[in-house]
C-alpha cells in the first residue's frame, strides 16, 4: 500500500530559502509571513530558523554567513550536508522576481495550512477512538486548533500608504458633514446616537455596560428590533434569559401591551388582534436567538460562524459577558479578570474575522453605588480592564431616576465613553419600562452634549 504523504512542495521551499539569501528584503518578507512550521522538510526548518536568527543580528544574510552559523553549531549534517547546501545556494542566484517569490510564499502557506488541518482532525479522530475524554472537550480542542489555523491565514504584512488612509478620512468627514453615514455600518435606530457613533461597523467590538435594572438588555433588544425592521439580520446569545422571556419582551415592545399583562396572561379580547399583528411582524424579522446557558467562548465562536454563514447576520450581541466561561469552566490557574480578558480579546478577533459588529453586554462594579455621582465610568467595567482596552465603542447607560426621585423616570442617558472612529458625547433616551421600549428623547436642545475629542483612543 502506497504511503500517503502530507501536502508539501519541496521546490517552493528551496526556492524561498535561496531567494532569501540573495535579497535581504525578501528574507524580511518571509520572516513576517512564515514560521519554521510552514516548511515541511526538517532541513528547511533548521535553515529558515538559522536565517531568521542571523537577520536579527545583521540586515544582510548570505551563504557565507549562513554556512559559518551552521558550522559553529554543528548543524551541517542536519541540513543535508555541504552538497545539499550548495544545491540551495545555486538554485536562484538572485534571478527571482517579487511576484514569483510571493507565489512561492502562497504555496508554502497553503501546504502548511492543509497539513495543520490534517493533523488537527487526525488527532481529533484519535481522541474520539480512545474514548477517554468527553465529546465536548474533544470538540473544544478541535475548534481551538482550527481557529488558530484560521488566524494564521489572516497573518499578512499589508502596508497601506498613509495618503490613502488620509483620503479615506477626508471622505468620511465630508460624509458626516453632509449627514451621510458609512454604508457598511449598521445603525442602532436611535438617530442621535448614530450621529455620534456613525453606527456599528464590521469588525467592531462594542460594550454596553450599566448597573442592574437600568435596561441594558432591553436597550440592545431595541437595537436588534430596529435593525430587523430595516431588514438587517442580527443574532443574540442570551446566557441568562429563556427564549420565551426574550420573545415576551420583544412582543411587548412590538405590540405596545405592557409586559406584566403579557406575563400574567391578563389580556382582553380586543388586545388579540394587536398581539397577532405584532407576532406577524416578528415572524418576518431576521433576528435569531440562542439561549444556551453556561456557554463558553469556543461554542460561541462556532455558533457565530454558522449564523453568519447561514443567515448573513451583521451584528451579534452577547447577554451578558460575566456569564461566559473560557472553556466550559474557569481557566486553569487563571483569575476571573484574566479569563474575561481572554474572552474579550477572542471576541474582538472574532468580530474582525467574521466582518460583523459584536456587542457585549456587561455589568459595572458596585463601586458606583459608593460614590456621590452614580454615573458609571469606563473604570467601573466589572472584573476586567481589558474590556476598556479592547473595545472600539463603549456605551455606558445611566438612569437618574434610580437615585433621584425628582428625575424623569423614563430618562436614560447613554454616554459614548469611547469611540475609536468618532466623537464622544451623551445621548438622552426615553425608556418605557412597561413596554421595554427605548425612543429618542423629545427635547432637541438637551439631546446631545458633544465632547470635543481630537484623539478618540
Amino acid at each position: 500500500m502506497q504511503e500517503v504523504k502530507l501536502p508539501h512542495n519541496l521546490d517552493a521551499e528551496m526556492s524561498v530559502l535561496s531567494a532569501c539569501l540573495y535579497k535581504p528584503d525578501l528574507l524580511a518578507r518571509a520572516i513576517v509571513e512564515l514560521t519554521e512550521e510552514d516548511f515541511y522538510d526538517p532541513r528547511h526548518r533548521i535553515l529558515f530558523a538559522a536565517m531568521r536568527n542571523l537577520y536579527a543580528e545583521t540586515p544582510a544574510v548570505d551563504g557565507a554567513l549562513l554556512l559559518e552559523y551552521l558550522k559553529k553549531r554543528n548543524l551541517i549534517d542536519k541540513v543535508g550536508g555541504l552538497p545539499y547546501l550548495a544545491e540551495i545556494f545555486d538554485r536562484i542566484r538572485g534571478s527571482i522576481s517579487p511576484a514569483l517569490f510571493e507565489q512561492h510564499l502562497r504555496i508554502l502557506r497553503d501546504k502548511s495550512i492543509k497539513r495543520g488541518i490534517i493533523n488537527t482532525f487526525s488527532e481529533t479522530i484519535r481522541l474520539a477512538y480512545e474514548d477517554e475524554l468527553d465529546a465536548d472537550t474533544i470538540l473544544d480542542r478541535a475548534e481551538k486548533e482550527i481557529f488558530d489555523i484560521r488566524m494564521r491565514t489572516l497573518k499578512s504584512a499589508q502596508w497601506v500608504p498613509v495618503g490613502q488612509v488620509a483620503m479615506n478620512l477626508l471622505n468620511r468627514l465630508e460624509d458626516k458633514l453632509s449627514g451621510k453615514l458609512p454604508p457598511e455600518a449598521v445603525l442602532t435606530g436611535f438617530s442621535r446616537l448614530d450621529a455620534i457613533t456613525g453606527g456599528f461597523r464590521p469588525g467592531e467590538w462594542v460594550i454596553v455596560a450599566a448597573r442592574p435594572s437600568v435596561g441594558k438588555t432591553a436597550f440592545v433588544l431595541n437595537i436588534h428590533r430596529n435593525m430587523a425592521l430595516e431588514g438587517i439580520p442580527t443574532a443574540m446569545f442570551s446566557l441568562e434569559m429563556t427564549a420565551e422571556s426574550l420573545a415576551m419582551r420583544l412582543l411587548a415592545l412590538e405590540s405596545n401591551i405592557p409586559m406584566h399583562v403579557l406575563r400574567e396572561g391578563n389580556i382582553k379580547t380586543k388586545d388579540l388582534p394587536r398581539i397577532a399583528e405584532a407576532v406577524d411582524r416578528m415572524m418576518e424579522m431576521p433576528f435569531y436567538i440562542d439561549v444556551t446557558h453556561g456557554i463558553d467562548i469556543f461554542e460561541i465562536r462556532s455558533k457565530a460562524r454558522m449564523v453568519v454563514q447561514e443567515y448573513g447576520v451583521r451584528m451579534i450581541s452577547i447577554d451578558y459577558l460575566q456569564l461566559m466561561d473560557l472553556r466550559g469552566g474557569r481557566g486553569r490557574n487563571m483569575t476571573r479578570a484574566e479569563e474575561l480578558a481572554k474572552i474579550s480579546r477572542s471576541l474582538k478577533i472574532l468580530a474582525g474575522e467574521l466582518g460583523v459588529a459584536i456587542v457585549g453586554i456587561s455589568q459595572v462594579s458596585r463601586e458606583v453605588e459608593k460614590r456621590a455621582d452614580k454615573k458609571p465610568t469606563m473604570a467601573d467595567l466589572r472584573e476586567s480592564g481589558a474590556l476598556e482596552q479592547d473595545a472600539d465603542i463603549i456605551l455606558l447607560l445611566y438612569r437618574p431616576g434610580q437615585y433621584d426621585k425628582e428625575a424623569d423616570e423614563t430618562l436614560v442617558e447613554v454616554e459614548v465613553a469611547k469611540n475609536r472612529q468618532g466623537s464622544q458625547g451623551t445621548v438622552k433616551l426615553h425608556f418605557y419600562r412597561d413596554y421595554m421600549k427605548f425612543v429618542d428623547w423629545t427635547e432637541e436642545d438637551e439631546s446631545i452634549e458633544e465632547v470635543e475629542n481630537d484623539m478618540p483612543f
